[in-house]
């Protein structure tokens, strides 16, 4: 590893606002780069279905004269962020204090997810530099659009992939950490129609749909409903002026959970719920589900699992496992039959204009990275 050249790539992505959809430039930094290296990287043709300046990239590696009989390992890393708030400035201020990478405080650094980016392009650097050290192949993805439903990895073309495990580098968890189960993750679009009326002249003969929404609000489940299920509504709308009934009102909202089987069972009491208050008020409903992302649960025994484990003891750092309610490319991968985990990174505050990583942390995931692929011989 060559740190300087690590840190500096990390200061230099998070430099660059790439809020999702807003991909391009971090894409075309990545692409300079590898190309330079006279390494393969293609760009695919995501943007055209979900929109947005860029596609995911995947560059493939491999060391002609030992890797035949190897299997392919996955490494993952998005190329987004979320909003980072720039106001008038448009600028991200990266500085260095004491080891500690962050801001001025005006906006978020993007260490989630720069860090895991910066980590995977100095893994490439690595394995051109040192032909035969890592005798295995490999398939790194950069993704887009990971912040805002997980889009990227959702229309990433997993069977052009050969990889069977892997890991996604973005982790808000410390070093030496996976993230072994993630939830099911599904969101619901609720329409509920009334009677458009004038609202002074014959309210009598309207029926409000907003009213009876907020009526079907108070006996829909709202937040923790058990240790592996948790659901929330977000956005409310309805109505067009104030002198009409309204005869429409919409409430989009999520559902998530660890149980396929008690998902279906709270979907099914909403839709009954849901039924019963409309018919009470003469309204109609329409409800659709979509599902974002598949849950997994990835076991000890897995071959991710097994390098992770036997690279912590060779580094003599103690491995940690942990359980999500969130979720992000690590589902889709699982859901396409990659068995991975995401790798914890050190990064902290995400999301925040507080967030801050440690190049200690960056050094030390890399080298345990590093360790990991090198268990694949």
């Amino acid at each position: 590893m060559n740190q300087n050249r690590l840190n500096i790539t990390l200061l230099e992505l998070c430099e660059i606002p790439s809020p999702s959809q807003n991909e391009r430039q971090v894409a075309d930094y990545i692409l300079d780069r590898v190309s330079s290296l006279g390494v393969d990287v293609v760009e695919d043709e995501a943007v055209k279905d979900i929109g947005g300046n860029t596609g995911n990239l995947v560059v493939r590696l491999s060391d002609n004269d030992n890797d035949n009989d190897k299997p392919s390992l996955l490494l993952s890393a998005h190329m987004d962020t979320v909003d980072p708030k720039l106001g008038s400035s448009n600028k991200i201020n990266v500085m260095v204090s004491d080891g500690i990478v962050h801001t001025d405080g005006k906006t978020i650094l993007g260490a989630d997810d720069k860090a895991g980016v910066a980590i995977a392009l100095e893994m490439i650097h690595y394995v051109v530099e040192n032909p035969g050290d890592l005798v295995t192949p490999l398939e790194i993805v950069f993704t887009v659009q990971e912040e805002i439903g997980v889009l990227g990895a959702s229309y990433l073309k997993k069977t052009n992939l050969v990889s069977k495990c892997g890991f996604v580098l973005d982790g808000d968890t410390e070093v030496g950490t996976v993230i072994v189960k993630s939830p099911y993750k599904w969101k619901y679009f609720l329409d509920v129609l009334g009677k458009s009326a004038h609202a002074a002249l014959d309210p009598e003969k309207g029926i409000n749909a907003i009213k009876v929404l907020s009526s079907i609000i108070g006996e829909l489940p709202c937040g923790r409903i058990d240790n592996n299920t948790v659901t929330n509504y977000g956005i409310v709308t309805g109505g067009t002026t104030t002198n009409v009934v309204a005869d429409q009102a919409k409430l989009i909202g999520e559902l998530r959970g660890h149980d396929i089987e008690k998902i279906n069972y709270v979907q099914t009491e909403m839709f009954v719920n849901i039924q019963k208050i409309t018919q009470e008020f003469g309204a109609n409903f329409d409800i659709n589900w979509t599902s974002l992302y598949s849950g997994y649960v990835v076991s000890n025994d897995s071959q991710c699992m097994q390098y992770f484990m036997s690279a912590c003891s060779k580094l003599g750092i103690e491995p940690k496992t942990v359980v999500t309610d969130g979720g992000g490319d690590a589902n889709h991968l699982n859901g396409a039959g990659i068995n991975c985990v995401p790798f914890g990174l050190g990064m902290k505050a995400i999301h925040t204009n507080q967030e801050h990583i440690s190049l200690a942390d960056l050094h030390l995931a890399f080298n345990l990275l590093l360790e990991c692929l090198r268990q694949n011989r």
